[in-house]
């Protein structure tokens, strides 16, 4: 199966639809942690140098 050009970025705008549309309030935590790293994988896969970025950040607590 051959994905188009326009493929990755119709998933991260889903991703985001299917979030905002679940209500951010009404998720628990670790489902809502769940849901944006798998934004990020999508971004991270359209842009390798955001994700080159991103890693270089500490997460609270770190």
């Amino acid at each position: 199966m051959c994905s188009t050009e326009g493929e990755p970025w119709a998933q991260l705008a889903q991703a985001i639809d299917d979030l905002a549309a679940e209500g951010l309030a009404d998720l628990p935590p670790e489902k809502l942690v769940e849901r944006i790293a798998e934004i990020w994988s999508l971004v991270a896969a359209l842009d390798p140098d955001i994700d080159r970025r991103r890693q270089g950040y500490a997460t609270p607590g770190e």
